[in-house]
């Protein structure tokens, strides 16, 4: 019999396994109100956060884990000024005046100190683009794994104190993936979100200048988490469906640069695939151009606008897909048996014909989400025999 791990290498290399694997990510706050971790200790602390997640794995007997971000930043801590930890907003408060607000029930977010301001494509140094920032962002950025190391042997151990844990823990029995940000995704956490968009079309030359760079840190970043030992790389990229970007901008922003990563990742003998949110419906065959093993939310309608069935046909033979469970109206809202319906039906329509498929909440897995429903889900799961 399969293990977890091997079940999750047959689906991402399309030799359709002997039963379907399951694995969701995991909100944040989701993984803080169910491990009941407080939340500034989550933030900081790379044992907290690898045991949080080997938790969440168990209780709900998923197949493989993904360690959205390699590690916790090394000398956050110096930055801090105080700390509120029993607040009902714990927080840490920066030397410099930002703050950092470690929600109970949500991301932590990061609080700009006075006259913080973005540079512009004019001001920025595009060889090092975060010289900039306050220490105090570049910090938080580091949490997000937005940091400037250019090679993957340029990037210290420390940086990988979550994701080491995991593996060194679960890696033989489960699959342990890593993730980098998109290129797109840093170039607009450097600029600013709405400038950002603005700057695509009125400076693209100056935004694919940047987006080259950004590149260098997600690949350096993939490739790295690979060596350690990460099964697979998801590249978050959230920002590249129909609400954000056109298919002729997805074409010219999102598929070169993408690809470079998807094409290191392979190099290195791993899986790559890429997470989009919302409606995707007009850009599945763009989205394999970027060369990525596989294509993961697929968000069904009202959240996107993609029909499994459609996709199942358009891709099947040529990707993986990882989805597509509606994470609100089915998770979130759903009762056990509307959980019934839709994922028996996501299962006829995918799993026994899809050569690739990883049975997954499309989005995220909400805060709020009651586990008994992610438990059925997995159950009904279980069950189906492909």
């Amino acid at each position: 019999m399969a293990t977890p791990k091997e079940l999750v290498q047959q689906a991402m290399s399309q030799s359709h396994p002997s039963a379907i694997p399951v694995m969701c990510q995991m909100a944040n706050g989701h993984t803080i109100i169910n491990t009941r971790v407080h939340p500034i200790d989550y933030f900081t602390s790379n044992e907290v956060w690898a045991d949080c997640l080997m938790k969440m794995r168990a209780l709900y007997d998923f197949d493989g884990i993904l360690c959205h971000k390699p590690g916790r930043v090394q000398g956050l801590t110096n930055l801090v000024e105080r700390v509120d930890y029993d607040a009902e907003m714990p927080t840490l408060y920066l030397k410099d005046g930002a703050r950092i607000e470690c929600t109970r029930d949500d991301d932590a977010y990061y609080k700009k100190p006075p006259g913080f301001a973005y540079p512009t494509l004019e001001t920025i140094d595009f060889d090092h683009p975060l010289d900039w920032a306050p220490e105090s962002f570049r910090a938080f950025q580091a949490s997000k794994a937005t940091f400037d190391y250019c090679t993957p042997e340029g990037i210290p151990d420390h940086v990988f104190g979550t994701l080491d844990r995991l593996i060194a823990k679960a890696g033989n029995d489960y699959s342990v993936h890593g993730e980098v940000r998109a290129p797109l995704d840093h170039f607009l956490n450097l600029v600013g979100m709405e400038e950002g968009l603005m700057l695509m079309l009125d400076n693209p030359d100056g935004t694919l200048r940047l987006l080259e760079k950004t590149t260098q840190w997600s690949v350096a970043l993939a490739v790295a988490q690979v060596r350690r030992g990460a099964h697979a790389i998801k590249i978050s990229s959230p920002f590249a469906g129909m609400g954000f970007l056109a298919p002729a901008m997805y074409e010219k922003f999102i598929i070169p640069f993408e690809r470079r990563i998807a094409r290191a990742v392979k190099a290195e003998g791993a899986f790559v695939y890429t997470h989009t949110c919302g409606a995707i419906g007009d850009r599945l065959d763009l989205m394999v151009q970027a060369e990525v093993s596989g294509i993961e939310c697929l968000d069904p309608p009202p959240l996107g606008n993609v029909d499994l069935c459609d996709a199942v046909k358009q891709l099947n033979g040529r990707i993986f897909i990882k989805g597509n469970v509606d994470p609100v109206n089915t998770l979130l809202r759903g009762d056990a048996e509307k959980v019934r319906r839709d994922v028996t039906e996501i299962l006829e329509t995918a799993g026994h014909d899809m050569q690739g498929f990883i049975l997954s909440s499309a989005c995220s897995v909400a805060p709020p989400v009651k586990p008994d429903n992610l438990k059925l889900m997995v159950d009904i799961c279980r069950r189906f025999k492909p």
